[in-house]
């Protein structure tokens, strides 16, 4: 990104994890997808995803099946990755090999018109 274009702070990794904070809680789990640094090769990354999230479980004492795995995506160098556990959303953000994490489910972002036919 040049400076002339700077990404929005309602998606920095401290925003992103306080509204997980926020929207997570026991019985109701968020779901994110992580996204990591290029250095991670495609070929890597059904791999380096169970090993972060492995790993993950372990450093927080968490049960197995605390955080669940979901897709992975080569071409986006991406997975998803659900809990209710909130701690869990700030250690991601923080990993070294993670270069960003969002909500899966995001609003809607497509502008609504204005004007209905025949106006």
């Amino acid at each position: 990104m040049t400076d002339k274009t700077k990404p929005s702070p309602e998606w920095e990794g401290k925003a992103v994890v306080n509204r997980l904070r926020q929207a997570t809680k026991p019985g109701q789990p968020s779901s994110v997808q992580v996204f990591l640094n290029d250095d991670v090769a495609a070929s890597d990354l059904q791999e380096k995803a169970r090993e972060i999230v492995t790993n993950m479980s372990a450093s927080l004492d968490l049960p197995a099946n605390a955080i669940k795995l979901g897709k992975v995506f080569r071409l986006a160098k991406s997975f998803s990755v659900s809990t209710d556990v909130p701690d869990v959303f700030d250690a991601l953000a923080r990993h070294g090999d993670v270069k960003s994490i969002l909500e899966s489910v995001q609003p809607d972002i497509l502008p609504k018109p204005t004007r209905e036919k025949g106006d």
